[in-house]
């Protein structure tokens, strides 16, 4: 499985702009160079945690990126 195929996951803002609106994403579904609030749809896979606090979707970055290295 190549770098491509594996999912690359990134805290970002998701559809709002409260304390809480903050998400694991999967990087590969983001338009290169995006910045700010992720707006527009993603599929389903795309989003793994939703509607929690930065610290709180920085944490889930670092589970689901030792999954990942747990799961080569």
């Amino acid at each position: 499985m190549s770098n491509r195929d594996k999912p690359q996951w990134v805290a970002k803002k998701y559809r709002g702009d409260d304390q809480y609106s903050w998400a694991v994403v999967d990087k590969r579904y983001i338009p290169h160079g995006h910045r700010g609030i992720v707006y527009s749809y993603l599929p389903e896979c795309a989003v793994s945690y939703s509607g929690m606090t930065r610290s709180m979707a920085q944490h889930y970055v670092k589970v689901k990126k030792a999954e990942l290295k747990n799961n080569r």
